[in-house]
């Protein structure tokens, strides 16, 4: 029966890929962190020194306003000078704001003077780190009070993150750069030290299931891959000698299993014998023979144990020995057939079961017996018009211990053919699944008529490659022509 593998579903990712993922989501994602913390450590650095500076800023303006010879007008006069020089693009949110004798200036330039100002910039200098919110707009202020007099300076925070921002994203593409380099060293390195490693041992795995056994890896720079590579390698070799030991032992089987086997050519007196033997396998299990025994009698039988190879071959040769068993005590086929049954069901597996034919040929009363456990059927050519199929005449070896089997008779003047063979041959299938079949044996036996045996052989054998196509017989194949006796005609031809 045909074994089948299961199919790898999908592709899966490499572990070097899977490797160079992680390590670069790891990479990604501590880049991205670092941009974040640097982006907020920089705008709140930027937002401390601006705040520093808004100080100073304080500070000189309020040495400026408290002057002695400073008046109320000269006061509006400076805060609104200083705040020209502010322009829209450099610090569009500068305010101004001078708290003295009960009087409170702020800056005009910008038009943006109002209470809600004043009083958010009061709150910012409260603030500890001296921001507060305008509406929707946050703002920071620097202040300084002296001698009765306080000078605040405001700017908008978005003023001074939008300073900071340049830097920042001039900083964050070079660390992005230097992201994407570590990225590409990283892929590089595990595909150095990972995943060509890796491959070359799965190479030489994929080799070894191929059937090249003995295939040899590595050495690689890493100590769990090199040992990994010892273990494979140890592998390969044994896989490699055990491959050798069970082909020398399939070869001495097959070899054993020829000597079981009768030669074609004369296997007796006035009988002859062709066949043709292809196991499926280095041994098969099917199984002929031909015996002359002492009352010139002549047996011949046909097997075919279920299933192929050693199993199935040490099978066959129980068979031979329980049939020339069989046949000192009674050589009726239907005797032989009972006996060999009652034997084999005691020494072989419950699970197994195999086919017989026996034929028995007497030359004195010139006919032909035969008993068939289930088998392919025998054709019997005589001076008739058509060939006599030889029919099953009970089931198979081993389905019943004490089944019984009958013997049936045909006439078979000197010159009759036996064809025998297994079911290896109508059952051989061409690329389109059509089996050989029993009528194509017939067609190819009748071709050659009442030939020699090798070439009614020759004839169904040829039949049966051309079938196949090219390709080989998936099951065990056996096809044997017994001639008994010499055929009257030919006496006639050679005189």
């Amino acid at each position: 029966m045909p074994s089948s593998t299961p199919s790898r579903p999908v592709r899966l990712r490499g572990i070097g890929f899977r490797t160079s993922v992680a390590v670069n989501l790891v990479v990604f994602l501590a880049v991205a962190g670092f941009i974040a913390f640097d982006a907020v450590r920089e705008t709140r650095e930027h937002v401390v020194e601006r705040t520093a500076a808004l100080d100073e800023e304080a500070m000189t303006i309020h040495r400026a306003v408290v002057r002695p010879a400073a008046e109320l007008g000269e006061v509006q006069q400076f805060i609104d000078g200083v705040c020209l020089r502010m322009s829209d693009t450099t610090s569009p949110g500068h305010h101004i704001v001078v708290e003295s004798g009960g009087r409170v200036y702020q800056s005009r330039p910008h038009r943006r003077e109002s209470d809600e100002i004043v009083s958010a910039i009061r709150a910012a200098a409260s603030d500890s780190e001296r921001q507060a919110t305008l509406g929707d707009v946050g703002i920071v202020t620097g202040v300084h009070a002296e001698d009765g007099v306080i000078v605040y300076v405001a700017e908008q925070l978005d003023d001074i993150r939008r300073e900071v921002r340049g830097r920042v994203v001039t900083r964050s593409v070079g660390v992005l750069v230097f992201g994407v380099l570590l990225a590409v060293s990283v892929h590089l390195l595990v595909h150095r030290l990972v995943s060509r490693p890796l491959r070359r041992l799965v190479r030489t795995i994929e080799a070894i299931r191929a059937g090249k056994l003995g295939a040899q890896t590595g050495p690689f720079r890493t100590d769990e891959l090199d040992r990994l590579a010892g273990a494979v390698n140890d592998m390969s070799r044994a896989l490699a000698n055990d491959a050798d030991r069970r082909r020398l032992a399939l070869e001495q089987a097959r070899r054993v299993q020829e000597n079981l086997l009768p030669r074609s050519g004369e296997v007796a007196p006035g009988v002859r014998l062709a066949a043709t033997h292809r196991p499926a396998e280095a041994v098969a299990g099917d199984y002929y023979d031909v015996l002359a025994l002492p009352d010139g009698t002549v047996v011949c039988c046909v097997a075919d144990v279920v299933g192929h190879g050693v199993p199935a071959a040490m099978v066959a040769a129980i068979l031979k020995v329980l049939i020339l068993d069989a046949v000192e005590v009674d050589a009726d086929p239907g005797a032989v057939v009972r006996r060999v049954n009652a034997r084999f069901a005691a020494v072989a597996p419950p699970e197994c079961f195999a086919s017989l034919l026996v034929t028995r040929w007497c030359p004195v009363r010139q006919t032909l017996w035969h008993a068939s456990a289930g088998h392919e059927p025998g054709f019997l050519l005589t001076d008739a018009p058509t060939a006599l199929l030889l029919p099953a005449t009970g089931t198979l070896l081993g389905v019943m211990p004490d089944g019984t089997w009958d013997t049936e008779a045909a006439p078979a003047p000197p010159g009759s053919v036996l064809v025998g063979l297994s079911d290896g041959v109508t059952e051989a299938m061409d690329a389109g699944g059509n089996l050989f079949g029993r009528d194509r044996v017939g067609e190819a036996v009748r071709s050659v008529g009442r030939a020699s045996p090798e070439e009614i052989v020759g004839a169904v054998d040829r039949a049966v490659l051309r079938h196949l196509g090219g390709s080989q017989p998936a099951d065990d194949y056996t096809l044997m022509a017994v001639r008994f006796g010499r055929d009257p005609s030919e006496h006639e031809t050679q005189e």
